[in-house]
């Protein structure tokens, strides 16, 4: 049994595969034992959940599993089953261990579930109420009906998995810029760090899986971050503080813009690119004679540029909520051409979330109800975004 609870430890994603469909759920490590978002479990299996005041009732096919918040024990008919760690609630959410799935249903419902040790709850579809026809071959001029899409996810009304790579700014020897209004030793890359960490929480309690591209204070090369996005990965972000020069009128700037690869439009959004884009004399592994002129972004490849106008949409989604909430407000999306998203094969942005000069700003973004705020933020313009992809998908017969 040991065995069993430490190998659903590992997986990233837990496969619900039932004869309605497969749905694969995000695993989440935040509490330090893998868990799921018990809503995420609702469509594919018709679980509930009733939060009482000393215990927590989780239904299945009619069974009841009884918990008892911060033990790592679940109650089902006839016994106790061990959950190796506690089920836990975050802003109302419900997180079960994962064996929750591999033990304590396969135990309490053996007839019909099992778990296979690749990390899948299987349910096994029972006998029919009534003798199965003989199928009629279909004619070679008829096409069969299209498999149905899968239920919304009931917190985003998403219907299928994405990933987001989630960039902190800055880290290790980068500190980023020194952040004039915050509190004495926070610097840009602790703020960016810590929306970083919420945006990561905000978006697996939605069922979306996150890539961090550093969760830690070290340094990540500018070109080698946007390879965290490739493959199974769908949208690219990186966090950033903004600051304006020591001079005359240096405090007043304020408020939040998002960016996308282009050109520099104007001499302000230049000025960021040249800020963030300064982090690379950090980095000891930038091969000497690189092309960094603002030529090159002009010329990227075709693969490139096909997520441009992607990118400026997201970027405007995400600009939209974050300016609902920052106390400088929207100052609108912006293009400039930075090198953490210059090699990006997905939409990508990199957000400033404030700036570390404006008291208001700094102030907003150094507190923890601040940066869950922007992360809120965020996740909302992200999930904007991908419900609009999978409504353009279907349209166009993919998917």
């Amino acid at each position: 049994m040991i065995g069993a609870i430490a190998a659903v430890l590992i997986p990233t994603q837990i496969v619900i595969a039932t004869p309605r469909g497969v749905t694969r759920i995000p695993v989440t490590t935040e509490r330090g034992v893998a868990a799921v978002a018990a809503p995420l479990l609702a469509a594919p299996l018709g679980l509930t959940v009733l939060v009482g005041d000393t215990e927590t009732t989780v239904r299945l096919d009619g069974t009841a599993f009884v918990l008892h918040l911060g033990v790592p024990f679940a109650r089902v008919p006839g016994g106790i089953c061990p959950l190796a760690g506690d089920p836990y609630v975050v802003r109302d959410t419900l997180f079960l261990p994962i064996p929750f799935l591999s033990l304590c249903v396969p135990q309490a419902l053996a007839s019909r579930y099992h778990w296979d040790p690749v990390g899948r709850l299987v349910e096994t579809a029972g006998p029919p109420s009534e003798p199965v026809p003989v199928p009629v071959p279909v004619p070679v001029a008829v096409r069969p009906a299209a498999r149905p899409a899968p239920a919304p996810n009931p917190l985003t009304g998403l219907r299928y998995h994405h990933v987001v790579a989630v960039d902190a700014g800055h880290g290790g020897v980068d500190p980023g810029n020194p952040g004039v209004y915050f509190r004495h030793g926070v610097t840009e890359k602790d703020v960016t760090l810590a929306i970083a960490r919420l945006l990561r929480g905000e978006l697996v309690r939605r069922g979306i899986g996150v890539i961090m591209v550093r969760s830690s204070d070290t340094l990540i090369d500018l070109h080698d971050r946007p390879g965290y996005c490739v493959n199974d990965c769908d949208l690219f972000v990186s966090i950033h503080v903004n600051s304006m020069s020591p001079g005359p009128g240096s405090s007043r700037a304020q408020g939040v813009e998002t960016y996308y690869l282009s050109a520099a439009k104007t001499e302000d959004a230049a000025r960021v690119a040249r800020m963030e884009n300064d982090a690379i004399r950090y980095e000891r592994h930038t091969a000497p004679g690189v092309d960094s002129s603002p030529l090159r972004f002009i010329n990227q490849d075709m693969v490139q540029n096909e997520y441009l106008r992607e990118s400026a949409r997201l970027a405007d989604l995400i600009e939209q909520r974050l300016g609902a909430v920052s106390p400088g407000g929207d100052r609108g999306v912006q293009q400039a051409p930075f090198f953490v998203l210059k090699d990006a094969r997905r939409p990508a942005v990199l957000v400033e979330t404030g700036f570390a000069t404006n008291r208001d700003d700094a102030r907003f973004m150094g507190t923890g109800a601040g940066q869950e705020k922007i992360a809120v933020a965020i996740a909302d313009g992200i999930v904007a975004y991908l419900r609009e992809f999978e409504r353009k998908t279907a349209a166009g017969g993919g998917g």
